[in-house]
């Protein structure tokens, strides 16, 4: 664990506990960051994992940042967060993954001057009987917790018996500024005429990219003429799980229609250009990248993992939904919505006002 930062009395200090890699959680915990004024706020970000990781890109260069190494949110976490509690004595901590919530709610126990805001990364049906219990006991001492849905909001309510004063529903807002910077100047990817389809995540069996592959290949029976791009990293222990991919691309004879571009810093130059961003998820929390493509205008076809998806994306409107593992009904949920040409959205997410209001005593 790197040195600590000298405090700055003049305003409140807010230490942002963010895991190493670069999916939809870590961005939005810095971008909920993001959203605390600077002249009132010093914020502070702790990087938690086996390496620096990706996520350190997004971090501005201007923000104080230091790293906590584990090998595992096992591997004595919960004292080296009560370390930086400690000896930063922020006035708000947060953090948005379970592993790293649990430990903070229970290293804050010797800390009750010190605001515990936590944000709620999936439901909690998808958890163990063991894990749920961990949750129980913890969550007992965080104080506010950030539901993405009102169907997270009211799991955590029931199975966890918090009191409704203590969590909210916040719908993920997206970073627009950063978008619309990323995209600058940016001209497409993509070459020739093809009917072009995008992933964007990371390369993981919960978000389905067998399904995705097998229905590329049916698509492609109707659309010859067209290319899937698969954008984002292999992570953890998901190197089988690419093997496998790469296994069912070429038994379908279509690799040389399937790019695997790795881990894009903009991947809204992908997004903002393709017919068709497509989510062949298993489960989700509450999926960013949907919510993009759609500001970006880009059609999507996904699958209902999750009863929020059915809000979000209105069916034949501005995308198609079809059921998890369904082959069949993605490729014809990915043919009709590349056809939408481009859409406008009508989500409604969370105001930084919002976020704001949560970091005050």
């Amino acid at each position: 664990m790197s040195g600590l930062a000298t405090s700055d009395t003049t305003r409140q200090k807010a230490v942002f506990f963010v895991n190493c890699y670069a999916g939809g959680a870590e961005k939005m915990t810095l971008f909920i960051a993001s959203c605390l004024d600077a002249s009132r706020y010093e914020v502070i970000f702790y990087i938690v994992g086996k390496e620096i990781g990706l996520i350190r890109n997004f971090i501005p260069e201007d923000r104080t940042c230091h790293y906590i190494h584990v090998r595992n949110y096992k591997d004595g976490l919960m004292g080296k967060l009560a370390k930086v509690m400690r000896e930063e004595k922020p006035d708000y901590v947060f953090s948005s993954l379970m592993p790293i919530n649990i430990r903070l709610a229970l290293a804050s126990i010797m800390f009750p001057n010190v605001k515990v805001i936590l944000r709620s990364n999936n439901y909690l049906y998808t958890q163990s009987i063991i894990q749920k219990a961990r949750l129980f006991m913890a969550y007992r001492f965080m104080d506010h917790l950030i539901a993405q849905t009102d169907e997270m909001r009211d799991e955590a309510v029931k199975v966890l018996r918090l009191p409704k004063s203590k969590v909210s529903t916040l719908a993920n807002p997206i970073n627009v500024e950063q978008i619309d910077k990323k995209l600058v100047g940016a001209t497409s990817p993509f070459e020739g005429t093809a009917t072009n389809y995008v992933y964007v995540g990371r390369v993981d069996r919960i978000k389905g990219l067998d399904v995705l592959i097998k229905s590329f290949g049916k698509l492609l029976t109707d659309e010859p003429d067209s290319k899937l791009y698969i954008v984002g990293k292999v992570e953890g222990g998901f190197a089988a799980y690419y093997e496998e991919l790469l296994a069912i691309q070429k038994e379908l004879n279509i690799a040389d229609k399937i790019v695997f571009t790795g881990f894009k810093e903009n991947p809204y130059q992908y997004m903002k250009f393709a017919d068709c961003l497509v989510l062949p998820s298993r489960n989700e929390g509450l999926p960013n990248v949907v919510i993009e493509a759609l500001y970006l205008h880009t059609p999507v076809a996904v699958t209902a993992s999750i009863p929020v998806i059915r809000r979000i994306v209105r069916h034949g409107v501005d995308g198609f939904v079809t059921e998890v593992d369904d082959v069949d009904g993605l490729a014809e949920a990915m043919k009709s919505a590349s056809k939408l040409g481009r859409v406008e959205s009508a989500y409604k997410s969370a105001t930084k006002e919002d976020f704001q209001k949560l970091f005050t005593k």
